[in-house]
């Protein structure tokens, strides 16, 4: 008897300990806020996001600190698979941004190569140090098969990740996901 309720408590240990070691290691502490220029803002992993609705778009500024790329993907259903991503870099001054499509579960490509179209309107970008800020815009409702329908008032899953390369392929070097309301 003594036996059996020794291996029961290191079971429940056990299981506690790993219980507590995952709900642990996933949180993350996430910001949430309105800036002054009236973005509503949400910081998690080092990324920052703010956005807010300007008539018929989502105007966007994603930052992290890496002089490489940064990605915002917007309502995956599962990983990266059918998220409107935008991702980008900032090259010799000038930000290279691309709409692309979660393919997969752990890919994606440029929209305009899988039936859809390039939606993202290029407002800027910037990079200092080791900080990259792209700043861009979305139809709420572009028609593209591949980009989801954004609704104010909604609320979203959105992927945010960096890279520490100038480029549109190389994998990120940290990511994260967060809960958005337009």
């Amino acid at each position: 008897m003594k036996n059996e309720k020794g291996f029961l408590r290191a079971g429940v240990v056990i299981i506690v300990s790993v219980f507590l070691f995952f709900n642990l290691a996933q949180s993350k502490t996430v910001k949430q806020s309105i800036n002054r220029q009236g973005y509503n803002e949400i910081s998690a992993e080092g990324i920052t996001l703010q956005w807010k609705i300007s008539g018929p778009l989502l105007e966007v500024v994603v930052s992290a600190p890496t002089d490489g790329w940064v990605a915002v993907g917007f309502d995956p259903t599962s990983l990266m698979k059918d998220a409107n991503i935008i991702i980008g870099f900032v090259r010799d001054g000038a930000p290279e941004i691309r709409d692309d499509f979660g393919s997969w579960y752990t890919s994606h490509d440029p929209d305009d190569s899988q039936g859809g179209s390039n939606d993202v309107i290029i407002r800027g970008g910037s990079e200092s140090g080791k900080k990259t800020e792209l700043a861009f815009a979305l139809p709420l409702d572009s028609g593209d098969p591949n980009d989801r329908t954004l609704v104010e008032g909604k609320t979203y899953t959105v992927i945010l990740a960096y890279g520490t390369v100038d480029d549109f392929t190389t994998r990120h070097k940290k990511r994260t996901r967060v809960e958005i309301t337009l």
